[in-house]
């Protein structure tokens, strides 16, 4: 579906499925049915656009691994959040429901919250169909009775395999973890769980309290899911936030796996003054999927540079 507005097409439900390249530069971007002339192309597409990734390598755009960070989603009462951030005056009507950023330190290995969400939802955010990813997210009200953010380990490229596996290796690292976490959930998108008393001990959960996850939860052991490493990494660093936060770790709390997508497993090579990609004239790699951003706002601030460097050589 094609929309126009403010001199700008925008085209909906159309696939770009590679570039048109002639004398080292780009000359049109590929889609479904044709082709689009463009002597200047933004790749500015999202962590999760593998199908981007799968055709950029092969044609010789210069790619290479970037370091991620994977885990779970950790989900609280609200309630319980609101009373150690703030004490005797939780649940006062003019206090929003708490937030809250941690961070531990495992050997070699940071452990650290990401993308908290107070009075929040888990969401499903898979992209292929037998893998299960989950993220979080608050509507404005924050009126959920549960509170989540990701928990994840920090891996390295070296964590990915050889170096012969290619740049690639980050995808099918984070894809391992995904099609685990799908069969450990039963099908359907339900998603592994473990209560985070029994994940410290070292046992699968029989059972599992309420959570915001729509698609259900299936009691599962998740270190059977998660790499060693990263199994072992979360309950270290869950040890040392429990010994400045005791009540944070309600035995009772949920761990739902698996938060993969905190970022793209790829950087596209640019200038660091020109920001053109040094394998392709024109092309300018952008944000967050090009590796170059790590969430909403500084993924636009590298969009906003991309731009002025696009105006500046015009």
């Amino acid at each position: 579906m094609l929309f126009r507005s403010l001199g700008v097409d925008y085209r909906f439900g159309v696939a770009a499925t590679g570039l048109h390249t002639e004398g080292g530069r780009v000359r049109a971007v590929r889609v479904d049915g044709g082709e689009i002339p463009a002597e200047v192309v933004v790749l500015a597409v999202g962590h999760s656009a593998r199908a981007v990734y799968e055709w950029a390598v092969p044609a010789g755009i210069a790619v290479v691994r970037k370091p991620i960070a994977v885990g779970v989603r950790i989900e609280h009462p609200q309630r319980l959040i609101d009373e150690i951030q703030y004490g005797d005056a939780a649940g006062h009507p003019n206090l929003p429901p708490a937030f809250y950023e941690l961070t531990a330190g495992a050997p070699e290995r940071g452990v650290y919250s990401f993308c908290m969400c107070p009075g929040g939802w888990i969401v499903p955010a898979s992209t292929e169909p037998e893998g299960v990813v989950v993220n979080g997210m608050s509507l404005s009200r924050r009126d959920s009775p549960f509170a989540n953010a990701g928990l994840v380990v920090s891996v390295g490229v070296d964590d990915f395999g050889p170096l012969g596996a290619g740049p690639l290796a980050g995808v099918g690292f984070q894809r391992d973890i995904e099609r685990a976490a799908f069969r450990a959930g039963g099908g359907r998108f339900r998603a592994p769980a473990q209560r985070l008393g029994d994940f410290l001990a070292g046992r699968a959960s029989d059972s599992l309290g309420a959570s915001s996850y729509r698609p259900g939860l299936t009691p599962a052991d998740l270190s059977a899911v998660l790499p060693p490493f990263v199994a072992e990494a979360l309950r270290k660093g869950l040890r040392q936030i429990g010994a400045r936060l005791p009540a944070f770790l309600l035995s009772d709390a949920l761990l739902i796996a698996a938060e993969t997508r905190t970022s793209a497993p790829v950087r596209f090579l640019r200038d660091p003054v020109t920001l053109v990609s040094p394998s392709l004239g024109g092309l300018y790699p952008c944000g967050e999927g090009a590796g170059y951003a790590g969430g909403i706002v500084s993924a636009a601030l590298d969009g906003a540079r991309v731009a002025e460097r696009i105006l500046a050589t015009a």
